[in-house]
């Protein structure tokens, strides 16, 4: 039952931010009479506060625990759309983002509720983490949201978002944090020791930043991909309608992709299930170079399935290399060190593409970044195969 919390919080946290405001950027626009790069920074903005609130999240975790923790999330998040709703100017509409819904989501979405699925099934925390963060609602919300706005218009569109925020509250009430002996068991790791700085045992570990780097890596090939697909598409000659379709294949494929990298890394180990991540995210960018669309078709979806394979085995791997008390803040802290990769990239390809006049270069260093990543981990593995407390 923690699982299905576990999975309509992830959905309702991650679905309303990222699918909805993919579908109201042009009527943001309308409405307030912005500019393009205007509207977008809603999400922008969301992004970056849900990132640089991971620390304070897994501090209230730590000390209030996971219900009233994701409960606040929830609330603060559902009372951002609200203000949306009713917002007079983009000032007000963008302040609503950066305060309310960017450190709400971090609250109740993804971050909490991997430590809720993978905490109640340590045994099997792969499968429970990648089983909990099914992107279900990223698909239905941009559909949903399109009739909604057509229909009814914005406001109606960003009230719905905030009821199903409070839709949750009964499921939400019988969430508990799991028993932290029964993870510990099943960590198959050791427990770093957390004094009066807990942060500097994690900060001082190379093997920290090595999981910083490997991270962000795949986590900015991932964007880039969502950024520039369309872009890509439609420069090799597909028409526009086929490269939207190709976006939305990538969504698609990232339902299989939580399932079996949840899979690999209980069957595998954390660290060959992002290696095999990291070769995915090569060969479907090798695939989108040749400008094919049977070959960009199969691209979209692997990207998608390496997309949603990142989370699971970080989790995981978190866990058995630093141990669950210290979970929360590794999680946090990788987030927040693994931002730039992720802010940086997409203008990065868009200004690589303008000064060599195609995607090519673009292409090239994407290959190259996520083959270095796929490195990182290997590495990882094999280093972690030398230590006798934290096995791979």
């Amino acid at each position: 039952m923690m699982l299905v919390r576990a999975f309509f919080s992830s959905n309702t946290a991650m679905g309303c931010a990222f699918g909805g405001f993919g579908v109201a950027v042009l009527s943001l626009q309308e409405r307030f009479g912005a500019s393009r790069a205007m509207a977008s920074m809603g999400l922008a903005l969301t992004v970056l506060t849900l990132s640089l609130s991971s620390p304070l999240v897994a501090t209230m975790i730590i000390r209030l625990g996971l219900r009233k923790t994701m409960i606040s999330g929830m609330l603060l998040s559902a009372s951002g759309y609200i203000a949306l709703a009713f917002a007079p100017s983009m000032l007000i509409a963008l302040t609503s983002c950066a305060l309310l819904i960017g450190p709400g989501t971090a609250m109740f979405g993804t971050f909490p509720s991997s430590i809720l699925a993978g905490g109640w099934s340590p045994q099997a925390r792969g499968r429970a983490v990648g089983m909990a963060n099914i992107p279900l609602l990223l698909i239905l919300i941009p559909i949903l949201g399109v009739t909604i706005i057509q229909r009814f218009g914005l406001p109606a569109f960003f009230l719905t978002l905030a009821g199903l925020h409070l839709l949750l509250l009964p499921l939400m009430l019988g969430i508990a944090d799991p028993p932290l002996a029964n993870q510990i068991a099943h960590s198959g790791g050791s427990e770093i020791k957390i004094d009066r700085h807990p942060n500097r045992a994690l900060l001082f570990r190379p093997l920290f930043w090595a999981m910083v780097i490997g991270d962000g890596i795949f986590n900015a090939v991932s964007v880039a991909g969502l950024s520039h697909i369309v872009p890509v598409a439609v420069e090799s000659g597909i028409p526009v309608q086929g490269s939207g379709l190709l976006l939305s294949l990538m969504g698609f494929g990232s339902i299989p992709g939580s399932i079996l990298s949840g899979y690999l890394c209980d069957r595998f180990g954390p660290t060959r299930a992002l290696t095999v991540a990291g070769l995915g995210f090569a060969v479907s960018w090798s695939l989108i170079g040749t400008g094919w669309l049977p070959g960009m078709t199969a691209a979209t979806l692997l990207m998608g399935m390496c997309g949603s394979s990142i989370l699971p085995p970080v989790n995981v791997l978190a866990t058995r290399a630093f141990g669950v008390v210290a979970l929360p803040r590794a999680l946090s802290l990788i987030a927040v060190f693994a931002l730039p990769f992720t802010f940086i990239m997409p203008p990065a390809a868009g200004l690589m593409r303008d000064l060599f006049g195609d995607y090519d270069f673009v292409i090239i260093f994407l290959i190259v970044a996520a083959l270095i990543g796929a490195t990182t981990f290997f590495l990882i593995e094999r280093t972690l195969q030398s230590s006798p407390k934290v096995p791979a």
